[in-house]
């Protein structure tokens, strides 16, 4: 059974570090990527996040030094007796576990534990059922849980599908973009779990779950987080994180929003000639003036589309009409950037990791012809169809682009994207496309007769969450495609500004959302137990305008600014501090 999350956060206690700590294993030569991705994602969720090895866990590690302690997948399938030991320790002291997949799955001397995991104890079911199974221990499916648990863990409205719809509250299944439902891998749990069950298999058990353990809690993650993220799928991660620090933990986070705002990037592709004539009606209509902008507008730039000497291409060199239309678009606040490898369809058929030297040509050829109009440096990109070879992301970032819109992380908010395990550029941010379903264009809607009222009601829903949880998710359309949906659009810019009018939404480019994440990334900050209060000290080397930090209502009194300036607002469930510049800040905040 799967259940609501609303009963399942008992009181929180506070530690004088305010950081989550990760485990790792003694003699763990660091950098490694399998931590560097959770670093790198608690970074991103504004969270803080420190390295302790099993030696310093032992000595004496209590929740009055950190309230939560994350066993991360991957680094730590070994570990001993006396460190199992340990961690129930700290849990039953009232300290909270955060448990990932395969930690401990085997002794010091690496086999697997017989009958099951020794930390099946913590998790509330029994797994890791070797001895049993074999190697029909882990299985491979689909998962599911209540929709209100999954936009709670931080899954967006469309990023997962209904799975069974008999109830007010359906229970809905994590899908894909052009997949439908996705399949995790996850180890076959056996026994009833005395928790809250957030996520589950249909067909293998307990995926992920809450339950008390002694005065502690543990958060069971029975699918692999690390290296689902190194592949491209970082969504639940970043979920779990925001979950597990910010809701549970109740502790601060730095927004990765400017001034804390959600918001979404519109991100127009125009990738043939017969984009260009709806394009300039729809720009007749409105659809591109200031109330709505600024959007992300991608264009492929040669005089073909499929292939050599179709003449089908915009042709932006020689069209007049595209030209005036790029122009009048930048005019109007939008930032013009390239599509892409000069024939859309050619390159999204051929482009590979292969073939840098032969498809290089084309990324330039594209980004001097949008620059030779606008007159300004293309520092945005999608690639057609989604093809991003690993070589054109270096590219890219070694020429100045700041973000490029990625068929990778889908559902998640921009993030410096880790692939094939590791983090290989450090400053462009990935901008994952956000699908309906299976979905993302007006055009997919119409072949496969999506209902008008479901498109809108989506798109109602991600501005809604977007604006709830301070986040940003990137939509996109063709021109050629939204023409047809008209009512959809006003639906869309409407809502829009309904919730921008009560503060709590704007529309952003990729560039603006990349440039802050980079300048947001030079921050220092640190919060230091007062006693009664919380003091919080942060610096920039250059500027601290618009960031800003969202505190828990239920566990910090209202902050007062001690040093710089800051504004400070608040919702129903939080504190927002906001910047208004210089390199200084410092505040407290009373415990609640």
């Amino acid at each position: 059974m799967l259940f609501a999350l609303a009963a399942t956060v008992p009181a929180v206690t506070h530690a004088a570090t305010n950081q989550i700590a990760l485990l790792v294993p003694d003699g763990l030569a660091l950098p490694d990527a399998r931590v560097s991705a959770w670093l790198d994602a608690a970074q991103e969720e504004g969270l803080k996040i420190t390295v302790v090895n099993d030696t310093q866990f032992q000595q004496g590690t209590t929740p009055a030094q950190f309230s939560g302690v994350i066993l991360p997948d991957q680094v730590h399938a070994n570990a001993s007796d006396a460190l199992i030991t340990a961690l129930e320790t700290y849990t039953t002291q009232g300290g909270n576990l955060m448990l990932v997949y395969d930690f401990g799955a085997l002794t010091t001397t690496g086999f697997y534990a017989v009958p099951k995991s020794r930390l099946s104890n913590l998790a509330g079911v029994d797994y890791v059922l070797y001895d049993q199974l074999l190697g029909n221990m882990i299985g491979v499916g689909p998962i599911t849980g209540l929709g209100s648990t999954l936009r709670t863990l931080q899954v967006p409205p469309g990023k997962s599908m209904v799975w069974d719809a008999g109830a007010t509250d359906p229970v809905e299944g994590v899908s894909g973009y052009v997949y439908g439902f996705l399949i995790y891998p996850s180890f076959v749990t056996q026994g009833t779990y005395t928790g809250s069950a957030l996520i589950t298999s249909p067909n293998f058990g307990l995926v992920a779950g809450l339950r008390d353990f002694g005065s502690g809690r543990v958060l069971f993650v029975n699918t692999p987080l690390s290296y689902l993220k190194g592949q491209t799928d970082g969504m639940l991660m970043h979920g779990f994180l925001r979950y597990f620090g910010a809701n549970l933990m109740k502790m601060p986070r730095l927004s990765a929003q400017p001034k804390a705002r959600g918001g979404l990037v519109l991100n127009w592709h125009l990738c043939a000639g017969d984009q260009i004539p709806p394009a300039v009606e729809m720009n007749t209509w409105g659809t591109f003036d200031n109330n709505n902008s600024p959007f992300s507008i991608s264009v492929t730039a040669g005089p073909d589309q499929i292939d050599f000497g179709d003449g089908k291409g915009v042709n932006l060199s020689q069209n007049t009409s595209a030209k005036t239309l790029m122009l009048s678009l930048q005019s109007k606040g939008h930032k013009i950037g390239s599509h892409g490898g000069w024939i859309h369809d050619y390159w999204g058929a051929n482009a590979t990791e292969a073939n840098q030297s032969s498809f290089e040509q084309y990324v330039v050829l594209n980004k001097q012809s949008v620059e030779a109009v606008t007159g300004r440096a293309a520092v945005e990109y999608s690639a057609p169809q989604g093809n991003t070879p690993q070589w054109s992301v270096n590219w890219l970032e070694t020429n100045g682009n700041t973000g490029y819109y990625f068929l990778g992380h889908t559902g998640m908010a921009p993030t410096r994207s880790y692939r094939d395990g590791v983090l290989a550029n450090n400053t462009i941010r990935a901008f994952p496309v956000m699908p309906f379903g299976p979905y993302a264009t007006f055009e997919e809607f119409q072949e496969f007769n999506v209902p008008v009222t479901d498109i809108n009601t989506w798109y109602r829903q991600l501005i809604d969450f977007v604006a709830k949880n301070r986040t940003s998710r990137l939509i996109y359309m063709h021109p050629a495609g939204a023409i047809q949906y008209p009512k959809t659009l006003n639906v869309i810019f409407n809502k829009a500004d309904n919730v921008k009018a009560n503060g709590r939404f704007s529309w952003y480019t990729m560039d603006t959302l990349a440039q802050f994440a980079q300048r947001r990334q030079q921050t220092v900050w640190q919060a230091t137990d007062t006693g009664n209060s919380w003091a919080f000290q942060a610096t920039h080397p250059t500027d601290m305008t618009d960031l800003a930090w969202v505190l828990p209502r239920s566990a910090y009194t209202q902050p007062v600014v001690t040093q710089g300036l800051a504004l400070v607002t608040w919702d129903t469930n939080n504190w927002i501090v906001t910047s208004l510049g210089g390199t200084s800040l410092a505040f407290v905040a009373g415990k609640q």
